[in-house]
């Protein structure tokens, strides 16, 4: 760590510093819709800003979603697992390819009954252009993951969705060719920045990491600095694929205080 924080310190003036919300800005919570982000993170999200060539965050939330948790101006954001990107000072957009997928989706959406999905102890969190459906909350969340993976996934797959697997949650995205890791390699391009750090805490921030060490390879960028937020939730297969890990959000506030130092 001490090696990825001294390069980004460095190379402040070509540096991209990213992070996912839930679970690494914002602690995890029973209900997602009661997750925040903590005043003091929000203060420090805005003094890398001020820093750095790009500051920003990558959510599998919806985008109005993203900028309701993060209400600090001026940061790169991408919304939806990529589905939605606004570079620093713009508006989001739904990426182009996205618009015919998202049409399916929306067709199976209108299929799903909430009654059902309450009675086997799961909820829908629609935010638009993607679907979470969460158990974390059901009497029995191993049953009700189960139920989903054995009745729901094979529907949507069968619909022409892609799904994904999170922490309790089953995930419903349209079947384009988009990931944070897409999402990642357009803000850093858009900015031109060469040296990339992103905290993640679950599969989809792998994406990310992955895509980094691409671009990397390429010479897209010189350093990809891939950091995990760690917790009792996460995956091992996740932290397999970090370069280094911090102590759960506490632990992202630290990285954050060293980086903007």
């Amino acid at each position: 760590m001490v090696g990825a924080l001294d390069d980004m310190r460095r190379h402040a003036g070509s540096a991209a510093v990213l992070f996912d919300i839930d679970g690494v800005l914002s602690p995890i919570v029973p209900h997602a819709a009661d997750a925040r982000v903590p005043a003091d993170t929000l203060d420090l999200l805005a003094a890398l800003r001020d820093r750095y060539l790009l500051a920003g965050v990558i959510s599998g939330r919806g985008m109005a979603d993203v900028d309701r948790m993060v209400p600090v101006p001026g940061l790169a954001r991408g919304g939806n697992h990529g589905l939605e990107m606004a570079e620093p000072g713009t508006d989001a957009h739904l990426v182009p390819e996205a618009a015919e997928p998202v049409r399916v989706l929306r067709a199976f959406v209108e299929g799903l009954s909430p009654d059902q999905l309450a009675a086997h102890g799961a909820w829908m969190e629609d935010k638009g252009a993607s679907v979470s459906l969460h158990y974390r909350q059901a009497p029995g969340p191993a049953a009700t993951g189960a139920w989903l993976r054995a009745t729901v996934l094979p529907a949507a797959v069968d619909a022409g969705l892609r799904t994904r697997d999170g922490k309790m949650i089953l995930e419903l995205i349209p079947h384009v060719d988009v990931d944070k890791g897409t999402a990642l390699r357009a803000l850093v391009q858009a900015a031109g920045a060469r040296h990339v750090l992103y905290v993640g805490d679950d599969h989809t921030d792998a994406d990310a990491w992955r895509r980094m060490r691409a671009m990397r390879d390429a010479g897209e960028i010189d350093t990809a600095h891939c950091v995990l937020a760690d917790g009792p939730e996460v995956d091992p297969a996740v932290r397999a694929v970090a370069d280094a890990t911090v102590d759960g959000t506490d632990g992202v506030q630290s990285l954050m205080r060293m980086l903007a130092q």
